[in-house]
């Protein structure tokens, strides 16, 4: 008769030998990114479009507003931003390698501020090709911009609001 292990004899093993417990499964601003690359790019896109059409009266084609927001939500956060915060000293944009308390938010700030630079420089191609009428100046460019700011300074709170509390001010 085949005798079975005594399944306590394993937790008792892990709790006698804590490395082999890994709790690298990412942070809560990088799981936050994921849904907001899966997910929430759509819904920003609708509402841009959507804003767009009501509160400045510009017809657009809204699948280009938001795969817009695709390509410079990928582009942005997963290659500009840490990018830029790695160049000015911040090495840990996403917070994978820091320990609560040791996230520093200047490298958060440069990363987003420059990350929202070239959503702008991203979006515009297609903003301009989402135009059924063309503008031009102001016009064109009043309705981009405010809209871009305005989600980018909603989503620049909510990651604040992510990281914030387990940062620290550099």
């Amino acid at each position: 008769m085949m005798k079975t292990t005594n399944p306590n004899y394993f937790f008792l093993l892990l709790l006698l030998f804590p490395n082999f417990l890994l709790a690298n499964a990412g942070s809560p601003m990088i799981w936050f990114s994921f849904l907001h690359l899966i997910w929430i790019n759509f819904i920003i896109g609708t509402f841009e479009s959507k804003f767009l059409l009501e509160k400045f009266n510009i017809p657009n084609r809204k699948w280009l507003i938001v795969a817009a927001n695709y390509t410079s939500m990928f582009l942005g956060y997963y290659f500009i931003a840490p990018h830029f915060s790695f160049e000015n000293g911040f090495p840990d944009f996403w917070g994978m390698k820091s320990r609560v308390g040791e996230y520093e938010l200047g490298g958060f700030f440069i990363g987003f501020l420059c990350s929202f630079v070239a959503t702008l420089i991203i979006e515009f191609p297609f903003y301009w090709l989402s135009l059924k009428t063309k503008q031009q100046g102001w016009r064109l460019l009043k309705p981009f911009f405010l809209v871009n700011l305005l989600t980018n300074c909603i989503m620049l709170l909510i990651y604040f609001a992510i990281v914030a509390f387990s940062a620290k001010w550099s």
